[in-house]
This record gives C-alpha cells, structure tokens and sequence, in this order.
C-alpha cells in the first residue's frame, strides 16, 4: 500500500514502520490548537524511534507529531494523526530520562508498560499506533526545532516530578533514588536502588544509555555547586548522604 495520502490536493506522508513492514495511519482534519497552559510542555517532532523493536513514527511534511509533557496531569502524551489521536503514558511509568543538546530526548519505560488511547480526547481501546509500541522500552524522540531552554524547562520539570514523588513516599524496605547524570552534551536520569553500589550504578547507566564510561573520571556535584571525584564506595556514601540530608531529588553524576 501506498504510504502517501492526498488531503485537499497536498500530499501528506506519515509513515509507521515494524521490522521493516510499511503501516499507514490515516491523517484526520487539521491539527489542534496549541493552548497557553504553562503545565504542558509541547515539542513537536520529526520522529519516534521505538526501542528496542526498531519501529518507528515519523512525518515528513505538515501532519503535526508531538510529545507533550503533561505536568498537571504526570502523563506523557504522543500526539498522532494532525493530533486527533493520543497515547497517555504516566510518568511513573518511566524509569529513566535523557536529553541531548543536538535536539533528542529518550523516554525510558517500564516493561508493558500502562498506556491509554484517545481519539478527538475521547478514550477509546484502539491502538492508533496498529501495535507499534508493544515490546518497547525505550522512545527517542528527534526535535530539531526544540528551543534549549524548552529541553532545560523539561528536565527541571521532570527532576521536580521526582523530587515530589520521593517526599510524597512511604518509607519502605527497598527505598529508591533518582540519579541524573551528565556526559558532555548529554544529560539524563534513572530511578535505581538506594543502596545500589557505584560500580553497579555505572553499569546501569553504561549499558541503559548506550555510554562509554570510564571510572576514573566520574564525579558528582555536591549541595553547593563543588564538583566531587567519586572514587569509590565511601564517596558515593557520603554523595548519597549529602542529597538526602539536602532534601534533594538525588545524586547529579558527571560522567567525565
């Protein structure tokens, strides 16, 4: 089938792609008003890489494909379709965050993760996506015309969503932290244990993230501002003990 649809005398391309299988999402209308709520954050894309399947959404002309970032609501929403069709994701379905100054930002997400569908912000059980996010773990969006200061107003949001979600926590057995790490032009973030050793924490984020670390040049950014070497167990206690006592969200890591 033809990937190509004419609406009004243009021509649209909105491709689906699945282990190299064409599939076609029918554009409807035009698109949705951007309203002025200062608690969503919206970037419009280019593309969705899904992980680790290899699918993928992408547009290429004037069908609006969006992310938004929902603070009010703690969802992420994909917009498809001229935005008639959504998928909300909560974000305490995400387990880590990446952003990249060359406009690319990597969702992290539970297995199976929860998900629900809309069409014209009535919910309904179709998936606008034809299957395309089963198996995913992983959302990469590109956004070449992202403005850095709306990736820097990202990040913020979603280090606050954390930092309330750990004050808003019972304490529990296995109590967790949130680590943000930063790698040149790369920041990003994951949810692990709190008594995770640092070697453990270094593999994590290595192999999450696709990084190459190296051990001997690792160090955080304490409560004010000093950057820290963390050389070994003792420090990363101590790191640990600086966030919680700080009331912070969690340890910044600088991975070189």
């Amino acid at each position: 089938m033809d990937d190509k649809t004419v609406l009004g005398g243009s021509t649209t391309t909105y491709n689906s792609t699945r282990a190299g299988a064409p599939v076609t999402l029918n554009s409807r209308g035009s698109s949705s008003q951007r309203s002025n709520n200062t608690d969503v954050i919206r970037i419009e894309l280019k593309k969705i890489d899904i992980r680790p399947t290899g699918a993928q959404l992408t547009t290429y002309t004037d069908i609006k494909l969006a992310v938004w970032f929902q603070l009010n609501t703690h969802d992420i929403c994909l917009c498809l379709n001229e935005m008639k069709d959504k998928v909300v994701i909560p974000l305490n379905q995400m387990t880590g965050f990446r952003v990249a100054e060359y406009k690319e930002i990597e969702v992290q997400l539970l297995n199976n993760f929860r998900r629900s569908y809309y069409h014209n912000n009535h919910e309904v059980k179709a998936d606008p996506t034809n299957g395309l996010l089963e198996g995913a773990t992983s959302l990469i969006f590109t956004a070449p015309s992202v403005a850095q200061n709306t990736l820097i107003a990202l990040e913020s949001a979603i280090i606050k969503y954390k930092t309330e979600c750990q004050i808003n926590a019972q304490v529990n057995s296995s109590p967790q932290m949130y680590v943000t790490w930063v790698l040149f032009v790369e920041r990003g973030a994951v949810v692990v244990p709190y008594d995770i050793p640092l070697s453990s924490l270094l593999s994590l984020i290595g192999n999450k993230f696709d990084l190459q670390l190296n051990s001997e040049r690792i160090s955080y950014k304490n409560g004010v501002g000093e950057m820290i070497a963390l050389r070994d167990e003792e420090d990363w206690k101590v790191a640990k003990w600086e966030a919680k006592y700080e009331k912070k969200a969690g340890v910044e890591v600088h991975l070189a």
